[in-house]
């Protein structure tokens, strides 16, 4: 597909089914399944929307006479080829779209049509149906716009399945696996393997970039529930020297903790974010309870300390490399990790690591951190970058596997704080 303008906005589709991009001035809004982009000072608009035709369903995809013929009213309805944005099939027409109009009243006034053009794109099991409704007669500058934006319009080769498959095959997965345990689907896109829950959201979001390592991304985390059946008290509750130097911070979104998790020990930090305690194992962890600190006998301010001490530790065992980009002077004006990594995001709890960055850049600093995982820092020098640094952070909290927050931080000689209005 053709490349589209720089400073367009970028638009993500469910389950990475497809990548588009449209104007920034375009608004845009998801209903019930059905993405629409609304055009400034017009009524006009443009509705996406997917259908997936599952192994459990009966029939094939919809063709686009199917679709007009819902229309309550249509007329000169005409089928057009548009090989140039690689559209399957197109159609135009024009439509009374009110379904309430009873045969008296067509009588009494004539209605108000409207033009409207159909697109649909299809792959494998995916239709992807994206219309453009004008405000009345067809207006061909609007129309040139939505070519253009269907023309960067990029459709996944291999469409990962939708999350009511996905989580269907992660039950089976689990029960091939492990057939003599008791495994089920819970609430909330959630699975059951005995006792132990896992959240399948986290990921889903991995599986959608890489559909073809479906059993690489959930065979690790099902091993680790179903060897979590086999522990007992010193594993679930184990001696306070055998973890003291594993014990970990880990922010985490505050609302999901208030409403998952809340008997997990957590300390209210900044941006709708608090910090979570864990124990790092080889190949996972776990979070700290409320009762292990009556157990350990430790405050939640000692807890914390000795969890900040081991993350220092651990970046010294394990040292982060950073990206920085420049001004056109050499100065540095934007700092992120070169590698993902578990505590990234986390690191920016520790004083003498947001000095160095605020020292690196001369100023302070704003932060998006919208994973986990990774992080973005530029200098306020930098006023210019900030609104596309605010488009990035919410397109990777979206899309990342373990989101954190949209909202951006301000690290300053006081500490850190959210960012409440742009840099000046």
């Amino acid at each position: 597909m053709d490349s589209a303008p720089e400073h367009w906005s970028t638009l993500v589709g469910p389950s990475n089914w497809f990548h588009l991009h449209h104007p920034p001035q375009w608004e845009t809004e998801e209903r019930q399944g059905t993405i629409a982009l609304h055009p400034p000072e017009t009524e006009a608009l443009v509705a996406i929307n997917t259908v997936w035709i599952g192994d459990d369903k009966e029939g094939k995809l919809p063709r686009l006479e199917d679709i007009v013929e819902q229309f309550p009213e249509s007329r000169n309805v005409t089928i057009s080829e548009d090989e140039q944005i690689g559209a399957d099939e197109t159609v135009k027409g024009d439509a009374i779209l009110d379904p309430s109009r009873k045969w008296w009243a067509k009588l009494l006034a004539p209605g108000e049509w409207r033009s409207w053009t159909i697109w649909s794109f299809r792959r494998d099991r995916l239709l992807v149906v994206i219309t453009l409704l004008h405000t009345s007669e067809r207006d061909p500058e609007l129309e040139s716009i939505v070519r253009m934006i269907l023309m960067s319009m990029e459709l996944c080769e291999e469409p990962a399945d939708p999350p009511e498959v996905f989580a269907q095959n992660a039950l089976e997965l689990a029960r091939s696996k492990f057939p003599l345990l008791t495994v089920n689907l819970a609430g909330e896109f959630q699975i059951q393997i005995e006792t132990s829950r896992l959240n399948l959201g986290n990921f889903y979001r991995a599986y959608i970039r890489e559909p073809d390592q479906f059993e690489k991304i959930l065979l690790p985390a099902f091993s680790t529930a179903v060897q979590v059946q086999g522990w007992g008290e010193n594993e679930t509750s184990p001696p306070l020297e055998i973890v003291r130097d594993r014990l970990m911070p880990m922010l985490y979104p505050e609302e999901l903790w208030k409403e998952k998790f809340p008997n997990i020990v957590g300390t209210p930090w900044v941006g709708g974010l608090v910090i979570l305690y864990v124990v790092d194992e080889a190949n996972a962890y776990w979070y700290i309870r409320d009762e292990l600190l009556g157990h350990w006998s430790l405050t939640q301010d000692e807890l914390h300390q000795m969890a900040i001490e081991n993350l220092r530790s651990y970046f010294e065992k394990e040292p982060m490399e950073m990206a920085v980009a420049t001004s056109e002077e050499g100065d540095p004006r934007m700092m992120m990790p070169n590698q993902p990594d578990t505590y990234n995001s986390a690191r920016l709890l520790c004083d003498s690591f947001r000095e160095r960055m605020r020292e690196a850049v001369q100023s302070d600093l704003v932060v998006g951190a919208p994973g986990r995982d990774f992080f973005i820092a530029i200098s306020i020098k930098a006023p210019e970058m900030l609104p596309e640094i605010r488009q990035q952070v919410e397109r990777d909290f979206d899309n990342t596997d373990h989101p954190l927050t949209k909202r951006l931080l301000l690290l300053t000689a006081d500490g850190v704080s959210e960012l409440v209005e742009e840099v000046d």
